[in-house]
């Protein structure tokens, strides 16, 4: 797997997570920020061929 797709995996893993922590905050604006964040990530990880579905693996804590 290269660099490219491993930090592109992280980076969406990071944004899941604190996106569900918002969320369960009730923080709207923030989660407005994270998914329009997340989508720029979804499309780039597509436009590059990267497969990054969420796997569970990042912390269910918002520890990352």
């Amino acid at each position: 797997m290269s660099e490219f797709a491993t930090e592109l995996r992280a980076r969406v893993d990071e944004v899941i997570v604190e996106l569900r922590r918002m969320r369960q905050a009730f923080d709207d604006h923030a989660v407005e920020v994270l998914s329009g964040r997340l989508e720029n990530l979804l499309r780039i990880a597509e436009q590059h061929g990267v497969d990054v579905r969420y796997t569970g693996d990042a912390p269910a804590d918002g520890a990352a």
